[in-house]
């Protein structure tokens, strides 16, 4: 029996879903468990695993699409199944209502064709492939002429697709005849069945609608697969399903007529927005949308204050050296960013208001200590990557070891698109160590509703002055010693957090650092 494949849960917080990539296409055969497609959310990328074994019938939603979390976004079944219609198909909805691709929707043997109705009403009975042609050319099954009861195969709707072209090639022939069109005034047929949006793209990158259909109807041509056809065939590798929406209106081309000029035409995007010769259009990706909006909100949402404190990391970069490989014996990488965890905590107790939320009721302190952990994803090909943050949830309660295990495991499944909803909630407050890229400071952002989020840069040997007597007096004692030291980068709402409290946090983690207990 044929299953659908429907969209994990999510979580309270996430409303809808991005289809990002399909991993598999209709007709591949998969094995409960293997992944179907990636989905991109407002908290995390993932990816949806197959429920059951068998043929993947049909794919409801094309990449680049938003869907919400209660759809069916794809069918699982034997390869001789017929695909469940959707509620919303073509065939649980009155023909009448069905847009008919026709050149000239007054023919009356094309609307004749149109208005055929379902038999009783009944539901159609037609194979996959009939139907994802007929949703693909938007047409209904009820509209086709039936063999008795028999199920619609894939002949069936391409003869009516063929009848239908041939009326309207009756017609435009009949009107060239009589009003004396040339026969480039007359639409090509075969264009008629493209969506607009699609002869957009087309006309602005140059495809050819018939390479891209390799011989099928030109109705069948969908988003995605006029995408991969330009991606595979024309290098146009940038392009995605969301290039779609921003098409310019209009583009420059010559039309080839008399006293037409190659002079270059500034491009109009969709949004009105004017585009020069020369430029490229990278559409933003959806984690790009939701990190833009966040950050902004964030900005004028906090009145954010950095404060900044140097830590000599001496004690832990020789703990880490001394302990590494026990670590790793016990299945564990460690890494430096589970000793700032681990400090963190220590400055949260200390200052309990930096693990709260700011409410116009009063301040909300949370008693969990649930460290988000800003983990950065590769780059594409204009240089601007991604930015996830899983949680270490209730890292109060771990030791260095747990702490450590944590890390890696968060780090490892962020950049495999592996992280669930749960991994990216419940966040008290955030780290992001930039210093693994060789930034030495910045003034990160604070991720709402947190009240502090905490940057910490690069570690690099550098001159100190070390005194055995009063710190500030001249001593013949004092000397220059040459320390690992890093950067601490508090960024705080000054709502919440004055500057003699985030100090107070920041001592607390210095502390812990410069003083790592040898046990531990």
């Amino acid at each position: 029996m044929a299953m659908e494949v429907t969209l994990p849960d999510m979580g309270e917080e996430i409303e809808d879903v991005t289809i990002s990539r399909w991993l598999v296409k209709e007709g591949q055969e998969v094995s409960a468990g293997d992944p179907l497609l990636e989905i991109a959310t407002d908290k995390v990328d993932t990816e949806v695993p197959s429920p059951a074994s068998g043929t993947v019938l049909s794919i409801r939603y094309s990449e680049g699409e938003i869907v919400e979390l209660d759809a069916v976004i794809a069918v699982i079944g034997e390869a001789t199944e017929a695909t469940p219609a959707p509620a919303d198909s073509a065939s649980a909805v009155d023909a009448s209502d069905q847009f008919v691709p026709a050149v000239r929707a007054e023919d009356d043997t094309v609307s004749r064709l149109g208005s055929m109705p379902d038999t009783q009403g009944e539901e159609v009975r037609a194979t996959p492939v009939a139907r994802r042609i007929a949703a693909e050319t938007g047409i209904s099954l009820s509209v086709i002429p039936g063999r008795g009861g028999e199920q619609l195969t894939k002949g069936d709707v391409e003869a009516y697709l063929e009848e239908m072209k041939r009326a309207s090639s009756e017609v435009a022939g009949v009107e060239t005849d009589e009003g004396g069109k040339s026969e480039g005034d007359v639409a090509s047929v075969d264009s008629s069945f493209v969506p607009l949006e699609l002869r957009r793209l087309a006309a602005t990158y140059d495809i050819d609608l018939r390479k891209a259909a390799g011989g099928r109807p030109l109705g069948a041509l969908t988003r995605q697969k006029l995408i991969e056809f330009a991606r595979e065939n024309m290098g146009l590798t940038h392009l995605n399903a969301a290039v779609i929406d921003s098409v310019p209106a209009r583009a420059s081309m010559p039309t080839g007529g008399k006293g037409s000029s190659s002079k270059p035409v500034v491009a109009e995007s969709a949004s009105g927005e004017r585009k020069e010769m020369g430029e490229t259009l990278v559409p933003h990706s959806r984690m790009r949308q939701i990190i833009a909006r966040n950050m902004v909100q964030s900005a004028f949402t906090a009145p954010h204050v950095t404060t900044v404190h140097s830590v000599d990391m001496g004690t832990v970069t020789g703990h880490y050296q001394a302990h590494k490989a026990e670590f790793a014996q016990q299945g564990v990488r460690l890494t430096l960013t589970a000793y700032i965890v681990a400090a963190v905590v220590e400055g949260l107790k200390a200052v309990p208001a930096a693990n709260a939320e700011w409410t116009e009721e009063g301040l909300k302190v949370k008693q969990s200590y649930n460290i988000g952990m800003a983990v950065a994803l590769p780059a594409d090909a204009t240089g601007v990557g991604g930015l996830v943050v899983p949680v270490i949830h209730d890292a109060g309660d771990m030791n260095l070891l747990g702490i450590a295990r944590q890390v890696a495991d968060l780090a490892i499944r962020a950049r495999e698109n592996k992280l669930t909803a749960a991994d990216t909630k419940g966040g008290t407050f955030t780290l992001t160590n930039y210093g693994t890229s060789g930034s030495l400071f910045q003034t990160p952002v604070i991720l709402q509703p947190q009240v502090a989020i905490l940057g910490t840069g690069a570690i690099e040997k550098r001159p100190v002055v070390v005194s055995s007597g009063k710190p500030y007096e001249a001593s013949v004692d004092d000397y220059l010693a040459f320390r690992p030291m890093m950067d601490l980068a508090l960024s705080y709402d000054h709502r919440v957090l004055d500057g003699a409290s985030a100090d107070t946090f920041c001592a607390a983690v210095k502390r812990e650092l410069e003083a790592w207990p040898e046990a531990t």
